[in-house]
């Protein structure tokens, strides 16, 4: 059981059937083939095309050991290889050595980060980034990665610090493009998104790939001004821990927290919804730790930091993946291909990872969520559109910052100012809001109030506000104010204040406060926080009628 809790991989392989090998080893080797295009062209995005390969091997194995999914693949994907080159690019200054250190340093934070908060059970922390944020961050990350790439495919060099600035360079540059380029470009493009359409099967980055590399090899396209990768150094990294300076670690850090969380959430999101296809369940703990053991090992063998991949893990599912065997096959596969076919890839075009990178931007894209938020409502639309604005304009940190910080903004509103109602009576004698069911009438005399919200310091005053406006309103002397707290989950000292202030002001004016059906620890802090009357018995009682009936006499 210890090792099923903590290792969920050693588990599935002490009990594995052998009737799964067929079907994971295909898949493997099918993933194997996609993840090292995907991987160089990840590597390229973030400045680093050795990191992205680096980070497709060691990663996959510790998620397969600590995972608690079966199918999920982990790996450099297009939102951390982005991060990369928004946020840690611009440190290094120009320097390749220090951007590599910067990078692997950045995946043993995240992967400390996500180790913390899997053995502090903090799973939960997921759930802070609210759809419209996330939406609008994917659908801008698109727009980042297609503004970085697209030079690559029109073959030429563009400018600018920002989206914006990068597609306004674009636009100038359109007179520079090389048709060759182009072609590779765009046909790498098409040929993945007709695959991924018509034939999810074929993996149509490693189509791109093998058709683009025998394009210039054939056509001499390398001479005719067609960049390509050119020399790649065979073999694989050593584990080494990065050392980074005081100053490096303070400005990483934000970064490292928002990949972390980042990170978290894509695995969390993508490993239920496969385990919702294939019938089982996912531990969101297990899933920090893993993700957090494998960006661990990423950074200390120099790759770049990871996440889990839906396309990938559609891919090895696609392909008959049972168990994360087939991470562990593919794995094999792509350091293979780092030892001994690493100079197959020299004549691999830019363009075509660029046309590679600019597909995989496309499939973030899900034009129907808008849609989905408009439906729901229109503040949620604003949201999503405010985080992708904010990351087009600012940057990648900079407009998820912006996205959050509006949706504790609709949060706090929302808890400041709650529905209420004031309560009738229906004739079968429950206390309905008479906007819902219009049979319950007001009792002459008596005021039956509402609040849906935890009462605390941001609306203990609205609180009191509606209570002297219903009182004031009532068409007959109001004699007893009766609260009914079944939605009052929580209550905070400045609450209890406020609550002593209104039941003092109404004694004073003749008229009695009870409440009822109260949650029992909101109970506790209500009676221990109200100054009772030497008189009164208390003012709480186990039901809205029972208070009813106690402070009217019937």
């Amino acid at each position: 059981m210890t090792i099923a809790r903590w290792a969920p991989g050693l588990h599935t392989l002490a009990t594995y059937k052998a009737a799964f090998l067929p079907r994971d080893l295909a898949a493997g080797i099918t993933l194997g083939a996609v993840m090292v295009p995907v991987g160089l062209a990840y590597g390229e995005l973030a400045g680093l095309p050795l990191a992205g390969l680096y980070g497709s091997m060691l990663p996959l194995l510790a998620y397969a050991i600590f995972g608690s999914s079966r199918q999920l693949v982990v790996g450099p994907d297009t939102a951390m290889a982005a991060i990369v080159a928004v946020a840690v690019a611009p440190l290094a200054v120009g320097d390749p050595g220090r951007l590599a250190l910067l990078a692997a340093g950045l995946g043993v934070m995240v992967g400390i980060l996500c180790l913390a908060a899997g053995l502090l059970r903090l799973g939960f922390v997921a759930n802070f980034l609210s759809k419209p944020v996330i939406v609008g961050f994917m659908h801008g990350l698109a727009l980042v990665i297609i503004g970085a790439q697209l030079p690559k495919v029109f073959g030429f060099k563009s400018e600018g610090e920002t989206t914006l600035e990068q597609f306004a360079s674009l636009a100038s540059r359109l007179g520079d493009t090389s048709p060759a380029a182009l072609a590779i470009g765009a046909s790498s493009f098409v040929v993945i998104l007709l695959c991924r359409r018509f034939v999810p099967r074929l993996p149509g980055a490693v189509l791109a790939l093998v058709g683009s590399i025998l394009a210039v090899v054939l056509l001499d396209l390398d001479k005719q001004g067609v960049a390509v990768v050119g020399r790649i150094p065979a073999g694989l990294p050593g584990l080494s821990l990065p050392v980074l300076t005081l100053g490096d670690f303070e400005a990483l850090l934000p970064v490292a927290l928002v990949a972390a969380l980042l990170s978290f959430s894509d695995t969390v999101i993508t490993a239920r919804a496969f385990a919702a296809r294939n019938g089982y369940r996912i531990d969101a703990n297990q899933e920090l730790l893993s993700i957090g053991v494998a960006n661990l090992v990423s950074g200390l063998n120099q790759g770049l930091p990871i996440s889990a991949s839906d396309t990938r893990t559609a891919v090895a599912e696609a392909a008959g993946s049972r168990t994360q065997v087939t991470s562990v096959i593919a794995a094999a596969i792509v350091a293979a291909t780092a030892l001994w076919m690493a100079d197959l890839l020299f004549y691999l075009p830019q363009a075509a990872l660029g046309g590679i990178l600019v597909a995989s931007a496309w499939g973030l894209c899900d034009f129907g969520e808008f849609a989905r938020l408009w439906r729901f409502r229109g503040i949620s639309l604003a949201g999503a559109l405010l985080t992708l604005a904010g990351v087009v304009a600012m940057g990648v940190m900079e407009g998820i910052l912006v996205g959050v910080v509006f949706s504790l903004v609709l949060l706090l509103r929302a808890l400041a100012f709650p529905p209420d109602a004031a309560l009738g009576r229906s004739p079968d004698g429950i206390w309905h809001d008479p906007a819902h069911t219009p049979d319950a009438r007001p009792v002459p005399g008596l005021l039956v109030y509402r609040f849906a919200a935890p009462l605390f310091f941001a609306n203990c005053s609205l609180f009191r506000d509606r209570i002297e406006a219903l009182v004031a309103a009532a068409p007959e002397p109001v004699t007893a104010v009766v609260i009914d707290g079944g939605a009052i989950h929580d209550v905070d000292l400045m609450g209890c204040e406020m609550l002593a202030e209104v039941e003092r002001d109404l004694r004073e004016r003749g008229i009695l406060l009870g409440f009822g059906n109260l949650r029992r620890r909101v109970k506790r802090d209500i009676e221990r926080g109200l100054d009772f009357p030497p008189d009164a018995d208390g003012i709480t009682y186990a039901s809205v009628t029972e208070a009813v009936d106690a402070l009217t006499g019937r």
